[in-house]
């Protein structure tokens, strides 16, 4: 949750590149994450850093969905709506087809 906001892109490519060189495979974000950079930041890098090719195969990708994603009544919540909604959206931000694990984060 800290890539964007308090971590900058090219240091959270070095990270994520270091800890997948020492074995840690287990990458974990949520839909919500990216501070006053707004919500879905931190997918956003984490997306462009597997996009860089040969390590969206390497690792477990975890995920979320639960909190508010805007204004409307379905940008939040559990509604078969909202998840679906949430998980293309993480998807796309992602740049990625699938999600190893996908959690509700409340």
């Amino acid at each position: 949750m800290n890539f964007g906001p308090q971590t900058s892109e090219p240091d959270s490519f070095v990270l994520m590149d270091q800890a997948l060189e020492l074995g840690i495979n287990f990458f974990d974000t949520a839909n919500r994450y990216g501070g006053t950079l707004g919500v879905g930041v931190t997918e956003e890098i984490i997306g462009r850093w597997m996009a860089q090719g040969g390590r969206r195969e390497r690792i477990v990708l975890a995920t979320k969905v639960y909190g508010p994603m805007g204004e409307g009544k379905n940008d939040r919540g559990l509604s078969a709506y909202h998840i679906r909604k949430a998980c293309e959206d993480s998807l796309r931000r992602l740049q990625t087809d699938h999600i190893d694990l996908y959690q509700m984060h409340h």
